[in-house]
């Protein structure tokens, strides 16, 4: 008897699971393929790659295995396509610029490179769209085709020249700074920041200095920057590359800032972080809608194990044979930077309140003015292919060792 009715029960059981099986079949979300407006045009050894990685979320030619069609799986793949189709399709590249095609080949091919796409998940039950080592190095191969040529240009060297003039007769930041749609307020004093590091972006042509607020500074010399002390706040400062006949490269007209601050519990949402970014030297917010954060957390998802955060604090252990002669600057404020490819090294020209109060004026540096000059060896950035950053500290320079220091300009920083 008892095990007739357990057997009974078993037969019960299944039969109920499978009539909510069928009656799931009946509440499925729609998953069209819309028309495809202009797919993106690539190499076939490329295009390839990124069908079979990228397409089934990516674009609008999805294509479902058996298994895929029933719910409950069915549910996590639509939402899936529908996510990946909202922040990448290439079914609607014309919707893009070609910069911002470039930049998002360059990062889907970093969320490749640190596995964070295609998801592990998908791959376990779609073994063909693994992508590897070797897909890499042919991406890799394609994307450096894509980078912008270095050209001393006289109509980017004036464009620059205007927007510094205009800036140092207007200095500081626009009265009428919106916040991002996120509700992140605008920081006008960003630029008194101290620099921590900064980058070479040769995927897009620019150059960055990445600004830390005293918690960020002090968390650096403290060595707690894994995860960041609720407070802290970094300035991604972004300018196009400009390139002087001497084959020297410095920043030239201001592109943007990016804001990230860190709160864990008010920004629980977006990984701990409050996200905005302010383009041009009138400091237009960048966000459509407060989703455009969705953007910046993709982005910086294969960053988890840092906290989210792709800068690396400056390296201030000497090379052998550094000159070392003053002391880290650490604290200081910017006033510009440089990249010297012949000599594969990046440097930052740190200044105190009076040297940079003259510099962001135009006017001639004063009686007790202190400016030093440090520079780094470049390497490739082991977190974003595209870019180069600081390795270890070459020398530091004061202004009465090298008189070309007082002839830069301040770099623009609205």
């Amino acid at each position: 008897m008892p095990k007739r009715f357990f057997q009974r029960k078993i037969v019960r059981l299944a039969l109920v699971l499978i009539v909510c099986f069928v009656l799931i079949q009946l509440f499925v979300p729609r998953l069209d393929n819309p028309p495809v407006t202009e797919d993106l045009q690539a190499p076939v050894e490329v295009k390839s790659i990124l069908r079979r990685a990228c397409y089934d979320c990516h674009s609008n030619e999805t294509k479902l295995a058996w298994f895929d069609k029933p719910a409950p799986a069915y549910w996590l793949v639509a939402d899936h396509v529908k996510e990946g189709r909202a922040l990448l399709n290439f079914s609607h590249w014309d919707s893009l610029t070609i910069d911002q095609q470039k930049a998002k080949l360059f990062e889907s091919l970093n969320q490749m490179v640190f596995k964070e796409m295609p998801f592990s998940q998908y791959t376990t039950f779609h073994g063909d769209a693994r992508v590897s080592e070797d897909d890499i190095r042919v991406l890799r191969k394609y994307l450096a085709s894509l980078a912008p040529p270095k050209l001393a240009d006289s109509a980017a060297i004036q464009a620059a020249y205007d927007q510094y003039m205009k800036w140092t007769r207007n200095s500081g930041s626009p009265s009428d700074v919106r916040p991002e749609l996120n509700g992140l307020a605008f920081m006008p004093d960003y630029k008194d920041w101290s620099p921590i590091s900064s980058t070479e972006r040769w995927d897009n042509g620019t150059m960055r200095v990445i600004m830390g607020n005293p918690v960020a500074v002090k968390a650096v010399k403290e060595g707690h920057t894994n995860p960041w002390p609720d407070g802290a706040a970094f300035a991604k400062v972004d300018w196009k590359q400009l390139l002087r006949p001497s084959g020297e490269i410095e920043p030239g007209e201001f592109v943007q800032v990016e804001l990230m601050v860190k709160d864990k519990n008010k920004y629980a949402a977006t990984d701990g972080w409050g996200w905005g970014r302010w383009k041009g030297d009138q400091l237009k917010p960048y966000g459509k809608s407060a989703s455009f954060v969705t953007e910046c957390m993709h982005c910086h998802q294969p960053m988890h194990d840092h906290d989210f955060v792709f800068t690396s604090p400056v390296n201030w252990a000497a090379r052998p044979g550094a000159d070392t002669a003053v002391p880290g600057v650490l604290g200081w404020k910017a006033i510009t930077s440089k990249i010297d490819k012949s000599n594969e090294t990046m440097s930052i020209l740190y200044g105190n309140d009076a040297a940079v109060d003259a510099a962001r004026r135009g006017v001639a540096y004063p009686s007790g003015a202190q400016l030093t000059n440090v520079t780094w060896k470049l390497k490739e950035d082991e977190h974003w292919y595209g870019a180069n950053v600081p390795d270890s500290l070459v020398r530091v320079l004061r202004v009465d060792t090298m008189k070309y220091i007082t002839s830069q300009r301040a770099s623009v920083m609205p």
